[in-house]
């Protein structure tokens, strides 16, 4: 493409992004609902933030995931916690690694409108955290796999 057309294409994005209506339309949301105000339309999105670590000691033995939302297994290793994005609908899951633990990931009767929850597997079970400082342990190893 020549200079010209580059130059044009990206002052005209630049106007977009400078108008009103625009910038309008990236206030944050607050309401429960789709909902319109006058003359502006605003969604209401929320998302959910999970994070599993990897916490066991170091081991040939290997951590792995499965839950209602992921399709295949995943290998969570230490220091590269497994993270995901979700809907706040009830999500379970199921840790493996010299035994097996099952627990809730998502339940909007244990989480108290929190959109970011944090587990940590350790040793003697499954730890839950709303800030990924303070823990407490959600879950033990229930059975061998």
């Amino acid at each position: 493409m020549s200079t010209s057309i580059l130059l044009s294409l990206f002052l005209s994005l630049v106007a977009c992004f400078n108008s009103s209506m625009f910038v309008d339309s990236l206030t944050p949301i607050v309401h429960s609902n789709s909902i319109q105000h006058g003359s502006k339309f605003q969604i209401d999105i929320h998302i959910l933030f999970i994070s599993i670590s990897n916490d066991l000691p170091p081991s040939s033995t290997k951590l792995y995931f499965m839950s209602d939302f992921e399709k295949d297994q995943i290998e969570i290793s230490h220091g590269n916690p497994y993270t995901k994005l979700l809907n706040f609908y009830i999500h379970s899951g199921l840790v493996k690694w010299h035994r097996c633990s099952e627990f809730s990931i998502y339940d909007p009767s244990q989480e108290g409108g929190h959109e970011r929850i944090y587990y940590s597997v350790r040793e003697d079970g499954v730890y839950h955290s709303w800030d990924n400082k303070n823990w407490d342990r959600r879950e033990g190893w229930d059975y061998y796999c």
